[in-house]
């Protein structure tokens, strides 16, 4: 009989370190998939769902050829915090569905909406790096969500009628640069541009292991669209058009409150702030010198400094 009490008493001591276990990474978090336009399904992990009512929501966006793993840094920053995080393999990559399909904007921010919607979430502060900021701007004016928007270097292409013919060229160029067979060949060379002056091997070492692996599909669609002209704000006084009233994003300014968190290290014109006040009427604008590409890696800690400030203020 005491033996039979001492082994429900260790049973029980188990139960109870196993249910008080707190993620150390974000690779501890249970993964979930929800499913979006009928067949695809999505990744994603959320932590702290039982936080307050009134905690916020951050919704982490990764970039082209990663995966949620790029916000490791911010989750071991932000676990302990009262908000809720949710971070998302957009299709096409980490352990989300890779069907053969075309990746848009709209593919993009149904997948968000996906998610967002099967936890019954309306408001977060959505944090996207490199193509998740588009992605996430798209997902704001095109949703019913709403709150705010972190950009991490995003990527924007201007067609406001002052761009010059080499311009269009050389865009075009790169949306179809990874249309052959050595696709991982150009998406290697296009990891190696992504470093800065003091980039930490590390940073590389993650881009490099994760990028190249992106389908040659994937790939090409996801570059071809994100250059197509049909998602990015046309001339003032361009004629109205069929073509032009698809297109969502025209000229829309977000009066929500918007960060960007950009570098000089990316090509920035001189005339990147002006862009973004365009853009985002309630803007919080940085501008880095010799940071690479993966600003919430390579400075995390004074990303997540600002990302605090921003969010729990």
């Amino acid at each position: 009989m005491i033996q039979k009490h001492c082994h429900f008493i260790l049973l029980v001591a188990l139960l109870m370190i196993g249910c008080s276990h707190r993620p150390e990474n974000l690779g501890e978090v249970k993964s979930e998939f929800v499913t979006v336009d009928d067949s695809v399904k999505v990744h994603y992990k959320i932590w702290n769902k039982t936080a307050a009512p009134e905690a916020k929501t951050i919704c982490f966006v990764h970039g082209f050829g990663c995966d949620m793993n790029t916000w490791e840094k911010q989750f071991e920053a932000f676990r302990d915090e009262n908000v809720q995080l949710v971070f998302i393999d957009l299709p096409g990559y980490g352990k989300s569905d890779k069907p053969m399909v075309e990746y848009t904007f709209d593919f993009f921010a149904r997948a968000i909406d996906g998610v967002l919607m099967a936890n019954e979430i309306k408001d977060a502060v959505f944090v996207g790096h490199s193509l998740g900021t588009p992605v996430c701007r798209h997902t704001l004016i095109t949703t019913d969500h709403s709150g705010a928007l972190v950009d991490v270097d995003g990527v924007y292409c201007f067609y406001d009628g002052t761009e010059t013919p080499e311009y269009v060229e050389a865009v075009e160029q790169f949306g179809h640069a990874f249309d052959g067979a050595d696709c991982r060949e150009v998406i290697e060379g296009f990891v190696a541009s992504l470093s800065g002056k003091e980039t930490p091997r590390e940073v590389t070492d993650y881009a490099m292991s994760v990028m190249p692996e992106t389908p040659q599909h994937v790939a090409s669609s996801t570059m071809q669209n994100l250059v197509d002209r049909k998602w990015w704000p046309y001339p003032e006084g361009e004629p109205n058009t069929a073509e032009n009233k698809n297109n969502v994003v025209r000229n829309c300014q977000l009066s929500i409150p918007v960060m960007v968190i950009c570098t000089q290290n990316s090509g920035l014109e001189p005339d990147n702030k002006e862009k973004m006040q365009a853009l985002y009427a309630n803007l919080d604008y940085t501008e880095l010198t010799s940071c690479g590409h993966f600003i919430h890696m390579e400075q995390a800690e004074m990303f997540n400094e600002k990302l605090k400030d921003f969010v729990l203020r």
